[in-house]
C-alpha cells in the first residue's frame, strides 16, 4: 500500500489517513482504538509509525518471511503462465529489495518459467520496453501459440491416420442390425 500512496505524491501523514480510509471490518475498529491508545495530545501518526503498528498486528514478520520464502522458490512448473503470473504478482511485494528495479523483476519472472518459454522470453527482455506485464503477456501469447501448433500437430496425424485405413480395416457390418422385438 505505501508504494501507491507514494505514486500519489502524499505526505506521511495523508498516507496514514489515506490508509485508514481503506480499512474494514475488525481493521477499522483495530485502528480506531490503536488511534485512541496514543492519547489526544498525540502528534498526527506518520506512516512509519502506522505500518509499524499494522504489519505486526496483521502480518506477523513469520507470514511475512514465508511469503517471501515462496517467492524466491516459485517456478512455473506445472502452471500455466497465467497462474504463474498471478502467484508471481501476488508474491512479489513481499520481496521489494530482491526486484527493485524493474529489470530485476522481468529477469526473475522469465527465469523461473518453464523451459519450453525461457530462450524465447530472454530473448523478448532485450527489447528497452519490457516491463513485467509485457513479458506476462508475452509469455502468455507464446505458450497459447505453442499449445496451439502442438494441437495442430495432433489433429493432423489423426486425420493422417484415419485416411491411411486400409478397406480390409473394416471388417463386417459398419451398422449394427436393430432389434425387432417380435410380438
Amino acid at each position: 500500500m505505501q508504494r501507491t500512496l507514494r505514486v500519489m505524491h502524499a505526505l506521511d501523514i495523508e498516507s496514514v489517513e489515506l490508509a485508514s480510509y481503506r480499512l474494514w471490518d475488525v481493521a477499522v475498529q483495530w485502528y480506531e482504538t490503536w488511534e485512541l491508545s496514543r492519547g489526544t495530545n498525540a502528534p498526527p501518526t506518520v506512516w512509519e509509525e502506522f505500518s509499524g503498528a499494522f504489519l505486526p498486528h496483521y502480518l506477523p514478520a513469520e507470514i511475512r518471511q514465508a511469503r517471501v520464502d515462496r517467492f524466491l522458490t516459485l517456478k512455473q512448473g506445472n502452471m500455466s503462465v497465467w497462474e504463474y503470473s498471478l502467484q508471481f504478482d501476488s508474491l512479489v511485494r513481499y520481496a521489494p529489495s530482491i526486484v527493485d528495479e524493474m529489470s530485476d523483476r522481468v529477469h526473475r519472472f522469465v527465469v523461473r518459467l518453464g523451459p519450453h518459454l525461457i530462450n524465447e522470453c530472454f530473448t523478448a527482455t532485450l527489447l528497452d520496453s519490457m516491463g513485467i506485464s509485457r513479458i506476462q503477456a508475452y509469455a502468455q501469447n507464446f505458450e497459447d501459440w505453442q499449445r496451439q501448433q502442438y494441437e495442430n500437430r495432433n489433429e493432423g496425424q489423426r486425420k493422417k491416420a484415419r485416411s491411411a485405413r486400409q478397406p480390409e480395416d473394416f471388417s463386417g457390418d459398419p451398422m449394427p442390425p436393430y432389434l425387432v422385438n417380435s410380438v
